[in-house]
């Protein structure tokens, strides 16, 4: 992995994504089609326990695996090769029902549901942490802004918020993306399962349940919308870092001086000036919304597939959604940690609010914090 790549994601999702850890989803993968297998009477009991003991990707050699898979235009070829030799008595019993892209996108939905896991966490931390700043400052007046300029007086707790109520729009649009993308691909060779000749049915739900994933009604080797759309909604969820990163980076501005963000051995300093305070974390959390784009144009382009398998678009998502995650790790985690720790400077408030004549806080002030609080506690019953 290049370096800046490792500074702008997260150890966790970078274990997720890792050659091993790809490795390993497709032999999880493997050993689920082995179940299945038997739940049919393809597969005898003692096949399926050696194959389920071989699906270790510990003994891979990755990088034989990336250069013999790069050679045959997949790297389930050179996978099932090495599996087969490791069940020297049950070969024949492996990957059986089974075809490359069955493995390769099971083995992604599998990390997409771990990676999701480890942002939708994260959401959930700076949620929190937004509902606790409007609580905490639902009268702390400020300066609001528009156009860049001085506008009308708001409270922190009303800025607060906003963010609050956006961040759980997006771990409800996360979670109804996954609900739908994350889903068992199964169809054999050219999307009919042909192989299974009695009760397919039965097979693909011993299938699905072998993964605790759900099954869906036909194949989607060439239907990648639903994919798409959990794209475009973590894309939404990174881009909405950005935002919040922009207003923390704005407010961090020497002459403003309204909020800091946490500090940290290391963090926020200048090679060259000693006396700055720099706002990594959110600056952080902009380069990664800036990066969103480009993933999510590639895989919205790649929604255009040719009949029943793909020559080229399917591949190009192969790359493209371990980028994705990394990138969005290193985007929320980093929004996270900022609002979390997030330090406010009343006075200076103020004293920025002093450019406008004095007024009164409208009432709605009040009802809009509560009302985004109540959705918080609502959305966090839901989600869990």
């Amino acid at each position: 992995m290049l370096l800046a790549e490792q500074i702008a994601s997260t150890a966790a999702m970078q274990a997720v994504f890792s050659a091993r850890a790809t490795a390993q989803a497709m032999l999880d993968v493997e050993a689920g089609l082995a179940v299945a297998g038997a739940a049919v009477g393809l597969v005898p009991p003692e096949a399926v326990a050696a194959i389920k003991a071989a699906c270790n990707a510990e003994a891979i050699d990755t990088s034989k695996l990336a250069t013999d898979g790069a050679l045959a235009g997949t790297v389930v070829i050179p996978l099932v090769t090495w599996l087969k030799a490791a069940l020297p008595e049950h070969a024949k019993y492996a990957h059986i029902a089974g075809t490359s892209q069955d493995i390769i996108d099971t083995g992604l939905v599998l990390q997409l549901r771990a990676g999701i896991a480890l942002l939708q966490a994260d959401l959930a931390t700076m949620a929190d942490a937004a509902a606790k700043l409007a609580a905490t400052h639902a009268k702390t007046a400020m300066l609001g802004r528009t156009l860049m300029q001085a506008a009308m007086p708001t409270t922190f707790g009303l800025k607060a918020a906003n963010w609050l109520v956006a961040i759980d729009e997006s771990r409800c649009a996360i979670a109804r993306g996954a609900g739908e993308a994350l889903v068992l691909q199964c169809g054999g060779a050219a999307g009919t399962l042909d192989v299974i000749q009695t009760d397919p049915v039965k097979f693909l739900d011993a299938f699905g349940a072998a993964l605790n994933l759900r099954v869906g009604p036909t194949p989607w080797h060439t239907s990648r919308a639903p994919l798409a759309r959990l794209a475009a909604a973590i894309a939404a969820a990174v881009g909405l870092a950005g935002k919040i990163g922009t207003d923390i980076a704005l407010m961090m501005q020497s002459e403003i001086a309204e909020v800091r963000e946490p500090a940290a051995p290391g963090r926020g300093g200048s090679s060259a000036m000693a006396h700055k305070r720099n706002p990594t974390l959110s600056i952080a959390a902009r380069a990664a919304a800036v990066r969103m784009p480009g993933f999510v144009a590639t895989l919205l382009a790649a929604a255009d597939q040719e009949h029943e398998r793909a020559a080229g678009a399917w591949q190009a998502e192969a790359a493209t959604w371990p980028a994705l995650m990394l990138c969005a790790s290193g985007g929320i985690a980093a929004m996270a940690e900022a609002l979390a720790g997030l330090e406010l400077f009343p006075a200076a408030m103020a004293k920025n609010l002093a450019l406008l004549p004095a007024q009164q806080l409208p009432p709605a002030i009040d009802a809009f914090i509560q009302r985004a609080l109540n959705s918080h506690q609502n959305i966090g019953n839901e989600l869990g």
